[in-house]
């Protein structure tokens, strides 16, 4: 092709046709500019397509990996709730002064050292961050949500730990020589119905309300999120 517009440049000025070689040579030169432009704009197209894949499949890996955590949160939430209403059960137990029902305070007693453990790393935007694919995200909307998502993570973290520094600074402390673990025979009834037991189931219900709150924040969080990364993907596939 080169060789062929090469030839009519030759050729109109062996004829003397100045004029039109200047005219020509300017069209070839208009020619050529376009072709680089459209090979830029080919070229453009194309590695948006493959940074569109990409970010899809960087979408498409968090929605992954917030599905496993919401189920995470709702089966610890379940966990947490029924530790809840027993220690709401213990505490009317010991309101009442329920002697008869000692047996079951005891074991009520003993699930005090339960507690609901939400087991997940939660930095999905400092990650993001981290590995540089948060460049890749183009929906401003998704990257703010997973940053307010990570501080909710966050929050569940102190609160789960607030929880076990109850059970092991205040709770132990409180049941040794109280009940045998082994038997769950109740050694001494009366600091079973005592206030400060009782203040510990308090705080028990007190910290698992608290807990059910953020899980909920939480699950209604990564639905959203999820809801956000479904319309942002089926725009891009």
């Amino acid at each position: 092709m080169i060789k062929f517009f090469r030839k009519i440049r030759q050729n109109l000025l062996s004829e003397g046709k100045t004029g039109k070689y200047f005219k020509y040579a300017i069209g070839e030169i208009v020619l050529l500019v376009i072709g680089i432009l459209v090979a830029l704009q080919i070229n453009n197209w194309n590695t948006r397509r493959i940074e569109n894949q990409e970010e899809r499949q960087i979408y498409l890996q968090i929605k992954n990996k917030i599905e496993d955590d919401k189920i995470e949160f709702e089966r610890t939430n379940d966990i947490n709730n029924y530790l809840s209403q027993q220690s709401e059960k213990a505490n009317t137990l010991i309101s009442n002064k329920n002697y008869g029902a000692i047996d079951t305070l005891a074991y009520l007693t003993i699930q005090l050292s339960q507690y609901s453990d939400f087991q997940r790393n939660g930095k999905l935007h400092e990650n993001l961050i981290n590995s540089g694919d948060i460049k890749l995200l183009q929906n401003q909307d998704i990257i703010s949500q997973l940053q307010n998502l990570e501080l909710t993570y966050n929050s569940v973290n102190k609160l789960e730990d607030i929880h076990w520094e109850i059970i092991i600074k205040e709770l132990s402390p409180e049941l040794k020589g109280v009940i045998n673990y082994s038997s769950l025979e109740v050694i001494k009834p009366d600091k079973l119905y005592a206030v400060e037991m009782q203040n510990l189931f308090f705080e028990s219900i007190y910290l698992t309300k608290g807990k059910d709150s953020i899980y909920r924040k939480a699950i209604k969080e990564i639905n959203d999120i999820i809801a956000l990364i479904d319309t942002e993907t089926e725009l891009k596939k």
